[in-house]
This record gives C-alpha cells, sequence and structure tokens, in this order.
C-alpha cells in the first residue's frame, strides 16, 4: 500500500475534470441516495480484534496476489474464496471518468500498455492484458472496473477496503459512492487514501460511506488527524505503532479501528498481534490461519 506518486501528466487536471463533467448526473443521484449525509457519522464496517477473540482480521492485499495477477477479477475471486475476511485494492481514475482496479499510476509493470492510467479512457484500458506479467495462464486478464467487482462483494459474506489512489475529485467520488450503494454493499465497504484531500472530498460527498485513513508514519495525535478527516479507521505501517504503541489505546478509545500493513511472516502478525491492532494486510490470505495463535482457551 505504498503511497502514490504525486507526478501527474501535463494537463492531467483540465483534462480530468472535462471527461468527469458528465457524472454529474451521478452527484445528484447519490446525494438522493444518501440523504442522511449531512447528519450521520459513518459506521464502523471493518469490526475489531476485541470482537474476535482478540485475533486481527485478514485484509487480503489486492486481492490474493499468491494465487493471480494482483488487483484483477481473479485474484480478488480467490480472496473471496480464500476465507480472508476483508478484501482489499485499489482503485483509480480512467480520463472519461471510470473507476478501475489498478494499483500502479502508471500501466507499464502490470499491463501490456505503457503510461498514465489517467491518460486512457475506459474503451482503451480494456484492450489491455493485465495477466501475462504474472504468467503466461493469465493471458488476456483485463483491468477490472470497480462495478464488476460489486456484485461478487455482493454475493458473498465478505468486507472490503477500497484505496482510492491520488486525488480524486468529488465529481469522481460521487458516481463510485452510488454503485456502493447501489449494490447495497455500503454497511461492508471502508474507502480510504493517502490524500487528506480525497478523504474531505468523500465526506462532502458521501458522509455516510466508511473512511480509512492511510499514512506512511502516525502524526503526533492521530486521533484529531482521523477526525478532522473524518476517519473511522487508521491503517498505517506496524512500525508506526511499535514505535508509539500507546497510540493503539488512544485510537481504540476513540473508536477507531487500527490496520497495519503488509505482513507476510509469522514473526510480523505476532507482533502486530501483541500490539492489539484490529486487522492485518497481508499478501497471502490463504495462509493467514497459520499465523495467528491459538486462543488461550482453545
Amino acid at each position: 500500500m505504498a503511497h502514490p506518486s504525486r507526478t501527474h501528466p501535463a494537463g492531467y487536471s483540465a483534462r480530468r475534470i472535462a471527461a468527469c463533467f458528465t457524472a454529474t448526473v451521478a452527484l445528484v443521484a447519490v446525494l438522493a441516495i444518501d440523504h442522511t449525509a449531512a447528519t450521520v457519522h459513518a459506521a464502523q464496517p471493518l469490526g475489531s480484534a476485541r470482537l474476535n477473540d482478540g485475533m486481527p482480521l485478514t485484509i487480503a492485499h489486492r486481492g490474493d496476489p499468491a494465487s493471480a495477477p494482483e488487483n484483477t477479477l481473479p485474484a480478488l475471486e480467490a480472496a473471496l474464496a480464500s476465507g480472508a475476511d476483508i478484501v482489499e485494492f485499489d482503485v483509480r481514475l480512467t480520463l472519461d471518468g471510470h473507476a478501475v482496479i489498478v494499483h500502479d499510476e502508471l500501466l507499464d509493470r502490470t499491463t501490456n500498455g505503457a503510461g498514465f492510467v489517467a491518460e486512457h479512457t475506459l474503451a482503451e484500458l480494456r484492450d489491455l492484458d493485465a495477466g501475462t506479467w504474472y504468467g503466461s495462464a493469465w493471458s488476456g486478464t483485463g483491468i477490472p472496473t470497480l462495478g464488476e467487482f460489486l456484485p461478487l462483494l455482493q454475493r458473498s459474506t465478505a468486507r472490503a477496503l477500497i484505496e482510492l489512489k491520488g486525488v480524486w475529485p468529488e465529481e469522481g467520488l460521487a458516481p463510485l459512492a452510488a454503485q456502493i450503494y447501489r449494490h447495497g454493499v455500503q454497511d461492508r465497504v471502508v474507502v480510504g487514501s493517502f490524500e487528506e484531500e480525497t478523504l474531505l472530498e468523500l465526506w462532502r460527498a458521501a458522509p455516510s460511506l466508511a473512511r480509512a485513513a492511510v499514512v506512511r508514519r502516525l502524526p503526533a495525535d492521530p486521533v484529531l488527524f482521523a477526525e478532522r478527516v473524518g476517519a473511522s479507521t487508521v491503517v498505517t505501517s506496524l512500525r508506526s505503532f511499535e514505535v508509539e504503541p500507546h497510540a493503539v489505546d488512544a485510537l481504540h478509545e476513540a473508536g477507531i479501528t487500527v490496520v497495519v500493513y503488509t505482513l507476510n511472516n509469522p514473526r510480523l502478525w505476532e507482533r502486530a498481534i501483541a500490539l492489539g491492532v484490529d486487522a492485518v494486510v497481508t499478501d497471502a490470505p490463504r495462509r493467514h490461519a497459520h499465523w495467528q495463535p491459538a486462543p488461550a482457551d482453545a
């Protein structure tokens, strides 16, 4: 869940605004759906380790990248089948305002395309191969849209942590929120971002959707920070909480869920459990049960 680069292609803002202009209809729709927006505080869909026998919940990072190419429908389906409590994935906006599931700002690493995701239309992205880099068996796997994943989530009992990459304008956030509500999964979804601006825009666009503040390092007062951006979850590295262990209790006392990323070996999981975190992001959700010590009364 590394912080995305802030480098943007020339003309990015003007082109994005022009391309997303037609999404104003969706903004009206989500405001109608989210009719309690002005007064309702976001709920907490992720839950708490304190309600799970003290064991942290498992968050499948970018789907299940140990089973299929990250952030593709096969990886997301594998994560849902893995027994993970929560599926995490990344979403970016296309040039024409569609929400697509892809991590990197550039297409080069995980597709046969090149350049910025934000400079391509959905139709252009549909032509790309997002699987061959992982293995020839995955040739032809495409970049999915948020709308293609939400029905899968709807039919499952899992929850989702959606990380918005980059700075999102309100005209991009409103259609995203509308899709989540339309599929009836708003009580099982948390939308997170590294960008304070995006979190604040989301708060304005759909205040009753739960939000997660994703940070590289804990701010001096993490509770105050979370409250300022309207976040019911704080996501950061294990190291951040080991440097400031009191922050876990402070966040819990404020009713804020604590998540750490991205832990892939038993020793790190044990350290997270000792801190009392609520959930752990991992690249290997199918192995998570082997990394959690049995409860004391087992």
